[in-house]
């Protein structure tokens, strides 16, 4: 009976595998759409055949535009789906120190008064503030695609209370669309393998050991579709919340960059250096002072010693002396 029931598992299994396949392959029609609109796919994006990127690295966001294939093909998709797209941006700020704090929470704060469906903080850290040299930031965001079309338009602007400028940018995007379809395609199968086990499980009761072995297997079907789904989750949210990294480097004045600057900078060292050779000396005085001390008593009493013993050996030699001479005498 347990064979038989796992035969018709397995057919059941097979038949959906196939669809799922047909399906990935090309007709999706039959795919539950409903799935892919909890995550809206970014915008995707090209360069007209006439037109050249901007020299910043970015595109007007504002028109659809569709990832082409080398071929002439519609990129990964399957035929009547748009590309998902799921894209990565880098804005690297040069910005006096003292205003960096100042300009890193700004960029919080805007994203924080978008609310998390449009915006959120993911990392933040500042290291060396106040100090000319060595003081940087990170800010590390995930934003919709809206907000960050807003965001690049009014970046500029936002820049000029805190006298900073922007001296790099970068970005990157990578299709999804054959990932999320395959693991659609996957877990609508695992669903289906699923059902199947819970059917005979229901219907079909069995003996205690193959009850306990379909228990098992619909445990291990029930894991495998859990994480499908975290895994599908994960790639959605790359393809709805863009990845946002800005950097913060302290911008020098002028005159600190002139070739005088290494002199510039020998006499400005002068005194805090001087202090140091100074200090470096007391603390060597303080480290041998102890040892000096106790030296100078340890050889003062070895010579001590030394006398003491010598006066003793020289009266000894006076004495035989005289003995010798008394007892010479007639």
């Amino acid at each position: 009976m347990f064979r038989t029931m796992t035969g018709l598992a397995l057919v059941l299994s097979l038949a959906a595998c196939g669809d799922a396949n047909q399906m990935s392959g090309g007709d999706m029609g039959s795919m539950d759409k409903a799935a892919f609109a909890t995550a809206p796919a970014a915008a995707p994006m090209e360069y007209a055949a006439s037109e050249s990127a901007p020299a910043d690295g970015f595109v007007d966001l504002d028109r659809p535009i569709v990832q082409p294939e080398p071929d002439g093909g519609g990129g990964g998709a399957p035929p009547g789906m748009a590309p998902m797209m799921a894209y990565s941006y880098a804005w690297n700020f040069s910005v006096p120190s003292a205003n960096m704090e100042n300009l890193l929470n700004a960029h919080k704060k805007l994203c924080e008064d978008a609310g998390p469906t449009n915006c959120y903080v993911t990392n933040s850290n500042l290291s060396a503030i106040g100090q000319d040299e060595g003081a940087s930031g990170n800010l590390s965001m995930r934003a919709t695609e809206a907000w960050v079309r807003k965001f690049e338009g009014g970046v500029n602007d936002g820049l000029k209370p805190f006298g900073g400028s922007v001296y790099g940018t970068n970005r990157n995007a990578e299709e999804l669309t054959a990932q999320i379809v395959d693991n659609e395609a996957r877990l609508k199968a695992m669903s289906a393998h699923r059902d199947a086990l819970q059917k005979m499980l229901e219907d079909r009761p069995g003996k205690l050991s193959d009850l306990l072995e379909v228990r098992q297997a619909l445990a291990q079907a029930q894991g495998d579709i859990d994480a499908r789904q975290s895994l599908l989750a994960a790639l959605k949210l790359r393809v709805s919340m863009s990845e946002l990294n800005f950097s913060y480097q302290a911008e020098y004045a002028a005159a600190s960059q002139s070739i005088w600057r290494p002199v510039t900078d020998a006499f400005a060292d002068f005194g805090p250096a001087f202090a140091r050779t100074i200090g470096g000396i007391v603390r060597f005085i303080a480290a041998i002072l102890p040892l000096l001390v106790f030296g100078a008593v340890g050889i003062a009493a070895i010579l001590a010693g030394y006398r003491w013993w010598g006066r003793g050996r020289v009266r000894k030699a006076r004495v035989a002396a005289e003995k010798s001479i008394s007892g010479a005498k007639p």
